[in-house]
């Protein structure tokens, strides 16, 4: 495995790290205030964003370490991942909401507050440096 490839896997499971310790917090208060229905939408709501998160690393995997480097070929996959991305969002957090019957304030909130992980993630590999 390459250093880049060592570097990216890192830097994502460090994201996502952020982005559990961001919904754990929130929802251990939510749980105190407002019970365990609303704690369940932000679960839900953070769980579309982790699992939408990894799932574009697994894109971004596969798109980098295609056999053909073309530069053409690369771009379009790594845009078909977007693409899909934004629309498995969507599909999930309307399954949340429709089917599950989820509040919808929550769900929103624990998207929203598990996506700002992504905020956090640069940040992160400034610390432990000097």
């Amino acid at each position: 495995m390459s250093f880049a490839a060592k570097a990216y896997r890192r830097m994502l499971y460090k994201m996502v790290g952020i982005q559990v310790a961001l919904i754990t917090m929130v929802i251990v208060g939510a749980y105190l205030l407002w019970g365990i229905e609303y704690s369940a939408g932000l679960l839900y709501g953070g769980a579309v964003t982790i699992f939408t998160t990894l799932y574009s690393g697994w894109r971004f995997k596969l798109d980098t370490e295609r056999a053909d480097k073309s530069a053409p070929a690369m771009m379009a996959g790594l845009y078909r991942g977007t693409l899909l991305r934004f629309l498995m969002v969507i599909a999930l957090l309307l399954l949340g909401l429709r089917y599950f019957q989820l509040d919808p304030a929550a769900v929103i909130l624990g998207f929203v507050v598990t996506q700002s992980g992504y905020f956090f993630g640069p940040l992160t590999a400034r610390w432990g440096r000097q």
